[in-house]
């Protein structure tokens, strides 16, 4: 929900936000070389800045809360974490069981995000969608299993991808308990 007067370009024309749809055409890039380690590691440096830069960029001009940043910022997160994801298992073909914990977080905010679209009462109910701590977690945790699985440490896939999923799980009720309580606020 884009809460001041500006017009959407301009919004997204910001700073912040620019750097937060860069992931977007990074995603892509994966593809360009999907099996190149140093390419994919590369890329995934570059959005972790970028991730980083845009929130600092958005605090210092006053544009962090629940401006259009606050829900495109996860949305080109999770568009960029599922290119490289795939990229990784294609390459790589670890187990599939292991994205699907991975990617925890994604399939308990995913009727969450449908229905915040989808709902008219949800659309207009003000969810609050800025990053909480387990969720950055969570990215920081999945990029640590995407670089263990490209780099063949299989020891670590199994503690990684738990870790994942613990972190996942609680970032995806954490999310959902604030939208239930941003759409239930107690009374008196």
């Amino acid at each position: 929900m884009v809460t001041t007067n500006r017009p959407l370009l301009r919004e997204l024309g910001t700073l912040p936000n620019l750097l937060t749809l860069l992931r977007v055409p990074l995603a892509a890039l994966i593809w360009v070389a999907p099996a190149n380690i140093t390419w994919l590691l590369s890329l995934m440096a570059v959005a972790a800045v970028s991730d980083w830069l845009d929130g600092w960029f958005a605090r210092r001009a006053g544009l962090a809360g629940e401006s259009i940043g606050a829900w495109l910022d996860p949305l080109c997160d999770k568009t960029f974490i599922l290119s490289v994801l795939v990229a990784v298992w294609l390459a790589r073909g670890p187990p599939v069981w292991m994205a699907v914990v991975a990617s925890t977080r994604e399939v308990v905010l995913l009727p969450l995000v449908i229905a915040r679209f989808a709902v008219p009462r949800l659309r207009k109910g003000g969810i609050p969608w800025r990053a909480l701590m387990l969720g950055k977690a969570t990215t920081v945790a999945q990029f640590v299993l995407f670089a263990a699985v490209l780099w063949d440490w299989r020891v670590g896939w199994l503690p990684l991808t738990l870790a994942c999923g613990a972190l996942g799980l609680g970032a995806g009720l954490q999310y959902s308990l604030r939208a239930w309580r941003a759409l239930h606020p107690r009374e008196g």
